[in-house]
């Protein structure tokens, strides 16, 4: 077969084609990622790699889709009058929607039709193995006599400058969801629980790869990374404000027409 390019149009079925960004994200500032646990910091031993900190791909999924969505607000793009937001307010018609998917009949808009998610992903892992896990003790101060009580609370953190390798990848790529997705990815810049005041993040492409399958993984990457992976700077990709009027422009003519559309 000819070497893969992107697609030129969006289809509902699967075509086959997959572009594979290769991401790192580095912490700023410590950060809290955990599970159920409010003290614990996800860490993972694999037979291999030994003990690596982790972070789920669903809490990277999850902030992602919410970047997607502030963007188009920001455009004045809705899928229908009520907009669309998480977690089952979607409308199944926007440019979010069409990149993330979503179940037809647990969303407000109660459309006839799931969409599957074209943004895959899977667990990011520590570029270097878990060594310190850093503690934090706070404590209440009463605001009228400024002494602290005994409301003490310990929280593990994961320190400052830890880099994650992970792989982001967009199924049956077009210029225009791919130019939403890596420039979203580019703004993601917290991560994990009370981004407030830490889980400042920088986040970086390394490079890309376009196949008709999924190749790249983060847990062979973190043993060996490969010296050639192409620039996402060497695609012609539109701009982003573009990019979501193109996508808008297209999904009335791909999906049923749904209630309270907007023409």
């Amino acid at each position: 077969m000819n070497k893969p390019e992107f697609l030129k149009d969006i289809t509902i079925l699967p075509r086959g084609l997959y572009l594979q960004l290769v991401t790192k994200i580095t912490l700023l500032d410590d950060a809290i990622i955990r599970s159920n646990e409010p003290e614990e910091v996800l860490t993972f031993n694999y037979k291999a790699l030994g003990n690596r900190f982790i972070i789920p791909w669903r809490k990277i999924k999850g902030k992602l889709r919410r970047l997607v969505m502030e963007s188009q607000r920001r455009l004045g793009i809705t899928g229908n009058k009520d907009g669309c937001y998480l977690k089952e307010h979607l409308c199944m018609r926007c440019p979010s929607c069409i990149l993330f998917g979503g179940t037809g009949d647990t969303s407000t808009a109660r459309t006839g039709y799931n969409l599957l998610s074209r943004v895959l992903g899977e667990t990011f892992i520590s570029a270097a193995e878990a060594k310190d896990i850093s503690p934090y003790t706070a404590n209440a101060v009463d605001e009228e006599t400024l002494t602290t009580g005994q409301a003490l609370m310990s929280i593990l953190k994961v320190p400052a400058e830890t880099e994650f390798i992970g792989v982001v990848t967009l199924r049956d790529p077009t210029p225009d969801l791919t130019a939403i997705l890596v420039d979203n990815l580019q703004r993601l810049t917290r991560i994990g629980a009370s981004t407030r005041e830490w889980g400042r993040v920088r986040t970086e492409i390394m490079g890309y790869q376009l196949e008709d399958r999924e190749t790249l993984t983060a847990y062979d990457l973190v043993q060996n990374m490969p010296t050639k992976l192409a620039s996402i700077d060497k695609l012609k990709l539109p701009s982003v404000e573009s990019a979501f009027r193109n996508v808008a422009k297209v999904i009335p003519k791909i999906l049923p027409k749904g209630k309270g559309e907007t023409e």
